[in-house]
């Protein structure tokens, strides 16, 4: 991404600690990786999502991900635990984005979708979002269904 000149910034390096930034010889600023893939997090509906652009051999892809909390134990409540897993089976049935279990039974929510060959980081931005639009009736059951449990980060 390509932002215009800003007549301020005069500086002949950034920081290298940030490589993600870097002056154009024209003086804009150019934001991403070198190799032009883009990485930001988002918060939505209390969940930090990352997301992040992969080439595929298909074309570019928009991946995003965010952990939402671990699966419910038996002890917690066996209703619980099964609306959660009920939740989980249900949203298996969309195309680009479902919640899954891990290994370690934590609960994730991951998606992927497709850019345009010639995408612009608006396209980036418009997928993300579309992705989490579609996911959010699930997340929402999912918040109800969850016991409430102090904050559990890993």
């Amino acid at each position: 991404m390509n932002l215009k000149a800003i007549p301020l910034l005069k500086l002949q390096q950034l920081p290298p600690e940030e490589p993600r930034l870097r002056i154009n010889a024209d003086g804009s600023l150019q934001i991403g990786r070198k190799d032009g893939q883009i990485e930001f997090a988002f918060h939505f509906l209390g969940l930090t999502f990352e997301a992040n652009t992969r080439p595929t051999g298909a074309g570019t892809v928009v991946q995003v991900a965010a952990e939402i909390a671990p699966l419910p134990y038996s002890a917690e409540g066996v209703a619980a635990r099964r609306a959660v897993v009920a939740i989980i089976e249900a949203s298996q049935a969309m195309a680009e984005v479902r919640l899954v279990i891990s290994k370690h039974r934590w609960i994730y929510c991951i998606g992927k979708a497709m850019l345009p060959d010639n995408w612009e980081p608006h396209d980036v931005i418009a997928a993300a979002t579309r992705l989490v639009l579609e996911v959010k009736p699930y997340l929402v059951m999912l918040q109800e269904a969850l016991p409430q449990r102090p904050d559990t980060t890993h």
